[in-house]
């Protein structure tokens, strides 16, 4: 980790914008080493690409085309397999008879964000409409709630049942409020009186 931003900002200055694209390998390769590692240390394998993405982004920055690249490929190639593996173990009886824990756990869920973002936003000065967007978005927490699910059901800290819980929890962190924010609090672009004249 401490040397990937310098060995990816030399191997862009040096290889990037060639057709077999040498940039995208070596961020993969990075990833499958930092992966195997993790799985080696007894850690969920798909961590490390979260940490990778907060050191090199830096560097990655004025590379647009690389980012791009890098993310088709991962969403395309890795990702799926990892939700459907995720989604695979969740069992159905489990939700249906935790179905008041799965409400709580989300209303807690989703409150404490609320608790954490939106006086964030009001502290930038944002208008009620924008803020309750920006926290209903930012009221998800899929991957790292699914990676740490799965880590303690592969652990044995945790049974399946818990497990299921869990996730459909996670799951409906993301779906809901996403919905509830794209219905009733989306920005509105509004033309001004000027624009709406020369229109």
């Amino acid at each position: 980790m401490p040397f990937a931003p310098n060995l990816t900002r030399h191997f862009l200055r040096h290889h990037e914008g060639q057709v077999s694209e040498p940039e995208i390998k070596l961020l993969l390769l990075l990833l499958f080493v930092l992966g195997g590692l993790a799985a080696k240390a007894n850690s969920e394998a798909v961590l490390p690409a979260y940490i990778l993405g907060l050191v090199v982004a830096g560097e990655l920055r004025h590379h647009k085309e690389t980012v791009y690249h890098i993310r088709v490929a991962v969403f395309a190639l890795l990702t799926p397999f990892y939700f459907l593996k995720a989604g695979a173990l969740i069992q159905g009886g489990a939700i249906a008879q935790g179905a008041l824990v799965i409400l709580l756990l989300l209303l807690v869920k989703v409150a404490a964000k609320f608790l954490g973002v939106y006086p964030t936003a009001k502290l930038f000065r944002m208008d009620n409409r924008i803020s309750m967007y920006i926290t209903l978005l930012m009221s998800t927490g899929l991957t790292f709630g699914t990676i740490s699910a799965m880590f303690g059901l592969s652990r044995n800290l945790i049974d399946s049942s818990q497990y299921s819980t869990l996730v459909v929890v996670v799951i409906a962190s993301a779906v809901v409020p996403t919905l509830i924010a794209q219905k009733w609090f989306r920005p509105q672009q509004e033309l001004s009186e000027e624009t709406a004249d020369g229109v």
